[in-house]
């Protein structure tokens, strides 16, 4: 997945492969991880560079947001490939999903005013990351930075904490909401998988996955809130994917 930035002068109009830039918000414009990225020089000059900031993350959605915003295009090339070292230890896998989510309030931050920005990301028919859209459900003025992304993993974590409070107020109401409404984001999310993994194919790797995409996640959210507290954002990050174990 290898993004070829070119002048808008070239292009007579969006299709075969320019992803299409919002004017609604900097954070929801379309991107490419850096790891995939090929950049004109001439591109990279114009912008100035990468921002040197981002130490662990967000430099990809970085230069892509300042691309956009000056005379530049995004093109996505399904047919490029792209060799990558993974990590092979959860530790180290932990340690780059924290490092994900370090720097995307710092993002936030320098690409937009003041507001509150509620948003739901959707994937589209192209079976890869870098062609999920956004739609925005919410976007006011505020005194503070506040980006919301709402996911099922979030939405879980939601009707989990009812769930609880139900118990502690011995309220059988709320109990049957909060379960049932827990139960459906996961249906939604990750029970096809686990259906089709585990009940159809017997095969329980699943499981395991499935704990460990949880922890990445958790990790990652973890880190982008802790980093937008220190510089004064309210940053409910969302990863790469939807699903709860994705």
């Amino acid at each position: 997945m290898i993004p070829n930035i070119l002048s808008t002068s070239t292009i007579k109009g969006y299709g075969n492969g320019y992803l299409i830039k919002s004017n609604k918000s900097a954070m929801i414009q379309p991107m490419f991880p850096a790891a995939n990225m090929a950049i004109r020089k001439s591109a990279l000059q114009e912008v100035g560079g990468f921002d040197t900031i981002c130490k662990t993350s967000g430099e990809d959605n970085d230069i892509c947001i300042r691309m956009l915003k000056s005379r530049w295009e995004l093109f996505y090339e399904p047919q490029a490939t792209v060799k990558h070292k993974h990590r092979t230890s959860l530790k180290g896998l932990l340690k780059q999903w924290y490092g994900y989510g370090s720097f995307h309030p710092y993002i936030f931050k320098k690409h937009t005013p003041k507001c509150l920005e509620i948003v739901y990301p959707r994937d589209t028919h192209m079976n890869d990351w870098t062609s999920r859209r956004f739609d925005r459900i919410l976007g006011i003025k505020v005194p503070l930075h506040i980006m919301i992304f709402v996911t099922p993993f979030y939405l879980f974590h939601a009707f989990l904490l009812l769930l609880i409070l139900s118990l502690v107020i011995k309220s059988p109401l709320l109990l049957a909401i909060s379960f049932l409404g827990g139960l459906g984001v996961w249906l939604f999310s990750s029970g096809k998988a686990f259906w089709r993994s585990v009940i159809i194919k017997r095969k329980f790797r699943w499981i395991p996955y499935a704990l460990i995409r949880y922890l990445l996640n958790g990790a990652f959210v973890f880190a982008a809130f802790k980093a937008g507290l220190k510089i004064g954002v309210i940053y409910f990050a969302v990863t790469r994917g939807q699903d709860l174990v994705e």
